[in-house]
């Protein structure tokens, strides 16, 4: 064999143990990029292709732990599959992620994050605190930016609002996403709580929007019929209408 060729295949290989052994830290760099610095990869080990850590915020006031897998049979096809796995002591993250330069599809996923990195999502700085945990499930859920098909819920449960000194309970907070012209629209519903919430969200590749409807129920206290009136203009029945854009460019 010409010593060129021993040479080449010599570097292949050195090049393959490097990516084999790169350290799950790396990946920090990626999501913080992604997320324009909200979301952080910390107390991360193991490598990128198979390691575990935390998902958290950049003041640390929330965290989700989290481990993964990534198959090396899909990398050979041009695609990326990452089996998400709980780490011990939770139940959740779970289930298989998989993503082409197209778009991406969910299986049999489950996460659980706290409430409070909800306000890390949303566009500026949003002066309320979120309380209790947000369910993403989706059995079989494909998107490729335009179109899509299956559908996901999210659920927030325990839902709480602080703001200016009045905390508002939400009860059980339900989302329902399914495709619909070329966006992701879901009718958002609450059960429980000192509010009541009806209205919908719109995700799409130009950004979010909300159109929500929001009222206290009867027997809640005045507090929280005050702290509504500072989202907007009430109607006759003491409802107040939400309406929130973002653009995500």
């Amino acid at each position: 064999m010409k010593p060129a060729v021993i040479g080449i295949i010599a570097c292949a290989l050195l090049a393959l143990a490097i990516a084999a052994f790169a350290p799950a830290s790396l990946l920090d760099r990626r999501i913080a990029a992604a997320s324009g610095g909200k979301v952080r990869l910390v107390d991360a080990t193991g490598t990128v292709w198979n390691g575990r850590g935390a998902l958290a915020n950049e003041t640390g006031t929330w965290r989700s732990p989290i481990a993964w897998t990534v198959a090396w049979t899909a990398l050979a096809k041009g695609a990326l599959a990452v089996a998400l796995e709980p780490v011990a002591g939770t139940t959740t993250p779970r289930g298989t992620l998989d993503a082409t330069t197209t778009g991406f599809s969910l299986h049999d996923v489950t996460i659980e994050l706290p409430a409070r990195a909800l306000a890390d999502a949303l566009p500026g700085r949003v002066p309320v605190v979120l309380g209790g945990t947000v369910t993403l499930a989706a059995g079989e859920f494909a998107w490729d930016g335009q179109r899509g098909r299956g559908a996901f819920d999210v659920r927030w449960r325990d839902a709480r609002l602080v703001a200016a000194g009045t905390i508002a309970s939400l009860g059980s907070v339900d989302a329902a996403f399914v495709p619909q012209d070329g966006s992701l629209l879901a009718r958002v519903t609450n059960s429980g709580g000192d509010v009541r919430i009806d209205g919908t969200v719109t995700l799409a590749a130009a950004g979010g929007s909300a159109d929500l409807t929001v009222v206290a129920q009867p027997g809640a206290p005045d507090a929280i019929a005050r702290a509504l009136t500072g989202l907007g203009t009430p109607d006759g029945s003491g409802a107040v209408r939400i309406a929130w854009r973002s653009d995500a460019r």
